[in-house]
């Protein structure tokens, strides 16, 4: 039986965030209800966007704005990039080669308003399950950790609002005016990214 390779890859990458900062699951019953991962002492959340770096995280409108309504303590948006770009299937026949195949390109982290802002001022995909999305490639990830301008006027954010800091060789952190990024700092166990 064919496996899902979406689903191989975000449990991969989720799993690796868990590790790299102390965090865990949500329970599976909330799957899909609440932002995949939440700090130990429930300080913030966790939504992971894995992708390929060429075609880029998925935001889903619905969930967007769900978690804008319902969830009430602060939220990350956690990109993380991989390298495999096509024939996931085909190239990886099995759940194992492909978990063993995948690497971290590079690691995005944005705090959930510039992801609003990101999915507001983007062409739309329109898709008739579940969801109209957009995606976040690794190069628009870099681009408004580096404060590119075209990128910061299209977001209609002001860079001074946000803090970046690098965490790590491949790991990028953006705060807004450093909410929790000594907390996040502190829970960096950087022994986890290869």
């Amino acid at each position: 039986m064919a496996y899902q390779p979406t689903i191989v890859v975000g449990d991969f990458f989720e799993e690796l965030l868990m590790k790299a900062f102390g965090l865990v699951r949500e329970d599976k019953e909330m799957r899909g209800k609440m932002p995949d991962l939440i700090t130990k002492d429930n300080s913030f959340f966790v939504e992971v966007k894995a992708s390929s770096f060429s075609n880029g995280g998925v935001i889903k409108e619905k969930q967007l704005y769900k978690f804008d309504k319902e969830v009430n303590i602060r939220r990350f948006y956690a990109f993380p990039y991989h390298s495999i770009t096509r024939d996931m299937q085909i190239l990886y026949p099995s759940k194992a080669k492909l978990r063993a195949a995948l690497d971290l390109k590079s690691l995005y982290l944005f705090p959930f308003s510039i992801v609003k802002a990101h999915f507001e001022n983007s062409k739309k995909i329109k898709h008739p399950q579940p969801d109209t999305y957009v995606q976040l490639t690794e190069m628009q990830a870099r681009d408004i950790y580096d404060g590119i301008d075209y990128e910061w006027e299209r977001l209609k954010l002001k860079t001074e609002d946000y803090k970046k800091c690098t965490l790590y060789p491949k790991v990028y952190l953006m705060t807004r005016a450093g909410a929790l990024e000594k907390e996040i700092k502190d829970s960096f166990h950087k022994e986890f990214i290869k």
